[in-house]
């Protein structure tokens, strides 16, 4: 089933055209002055601006920036990044800087990770097909709510600035999320990785007033049918679609997630779901390889060449394509893996589950210590030292 377009009043809203070139050349200098205030010297400083745009071309197949979603007066481009202009993004870029400043991985430990990834719960009402924490889907909470606060603490503590709260399914523990939100999301970025089911009108609005900055609501495929089967359950559609509404009512950012199987990859089948999504008021499609993981383990699901290039082609084309000017921004892992490697195992960002142990990734498994018995710096040092197997070994076959 397609949705009819609807013209939303959410407070999220695209940029592009002249718009957007503007906003982009106040990032450029936005950039170029935290970067001086890093280096002192306004050569580094250039330099530092070139480098950067190679790594964004490298990561998002282009080094310009053609359109942006607005919201709250402030500008995004990608859903793991702060927006702009703001503390927290001007935090991130002089850490970015200092990191390509030093090469030296001691100096490079003291440098915050860019994002962290949460599993605040094992609990969840769905079973999907492709779960990554099927083996450790649990009844009951491993951690209370102390807890989950002194981690909140080590977070703080450690610098990082820019959360996505996970699960299970992060909503089965409502009080604790906006306890969380609470405390801290004047200083963090948050956003939600959810499946929406459950969210409700309410909870949306209060997610906002405790200071939630975006969701991803994962939405498998155009057709509810599909998706319904890939969930295995008969209402997670309309549950999805019911949590996009809700959170653009809100003026909560919405971005849909999307894991992008063989049998769905096709330029038939993006089309129909980035029209989807536009039609939904979404800002943000994020598309997730499947791995051979979870309720995946041992099962040959990796995408091959072919899949990858479609995919690549595709977010290219929607984000560039004056065609598609109007349709949301849409952010590809698996381009930027190929073309720099993974940003996981304590490069740039990391994973704590629900029971506190720290990973690499949500798909790339493998404990270095637990938060309440290791200090986050010691576990980074571990989790670059490891690096990334898992995506090591998958992309030798793609």
């Amino acid at each position: 089933m397609i949705l009819k377009r609807h013209r939303h009043n959410g407070k999220a809203q695209m940029i592009y055209g002249s718009s957007a070139w503007l906003i982009q050349k106040r990032l450029l200098l936005f950039i170029f002055v935290q970067m001086l205030k890093v280096s002192g010297n306004p050569v580094h400083a250039f330099k530092g601006i070139v480098r950067l745009r190679k790594l964004r071309r490298d990561a998002h197949g282009n080094k310009v920036i053609s359109k942006f979603v607005k919201a709250n007066k402030r500008y995004y481009w990608v859903t793991d990044f702060p927006g702009f202009p703001t503390a927290n993004l001007k935090y991130i870029l002089q850490g970015e800087f200092e990191r390509q400043q030093n090469s030296s991985p001691e100096k490079h430990l003291l440098i915050p990770q860019q994002t962290l990834i949460w599993g605040i719960t094992n609990r969840c009402a769905l079973r999907c097909s492709h779960c990554y924490d099927w083996d450790n889907i649990d009844t009951h909470e491993h951690l209370n709510s102390e807890q989950l606060h002194q981690i909140l603490q080590k977070i703080e503590e450690h610098g990082i600035r820019h959360v996505q709260l996970s699960g299970g399914e992060p909503l089965a523990r409502f009080d604790d999320l906006i306890s969380i939100l609470n405390k801290a999301a004047d200083k963090i970025d948050f956003w939600l990785l959810t499946s929406g089911f459950g969210l409700t009108a309410e909870k949306a609005k209060a997610l906002k007033e405790a200071g939630l900055r975006g969701v991803n609501i994962s939405l498998d495929h155009w057709d509810e049918e599909q998706h319904n089967l890939f969930r295995n359950n008969a209402k997670s559609y309309s549950e999805a679609c019911n949590a996009v509404k809700h959170c653009r009512e809100a003026g909560i950012l919405v971005s849909l997630s999307l894991c992008a199987t063989r049998e769905f990859i096709s330029e038939e089948n993006l089309q129909k779901y980035a029209r989807q999504a536009r039609n939904m008021g979404a800002n943000f499609i994020r598309i997730l390889e499947p791995r051979a993981v979870g309720h995946f383990s041992n099962q040959n699901v990796q995408l091959r060449s072919l899949h990858i290039q479609l995919i690549s082609s595709f977010m290219k084309r929607m984000n560039s394509d004056p065609e598609y000017k109007e349709f949301p921004i849409v952010v590809f892992f698996g381009f930027h893996q190929r073309k720099l490697g993974c940003m996981g195992a304590g490069n740039r960002y990391m994973y704590i589950d629900a029971n506190g142990e720290i990973h690499a990734c949500p798909f790339c498994r493998g404990s270095v210590g637990n938060v309440f018995s290791i200090p986050l710096n010691t576990a980074i040092a571990k989790l670059r030292d490891n690096g990334c197997q898992a995506f090591k070994m998958y992309s030798e076959n793609t």
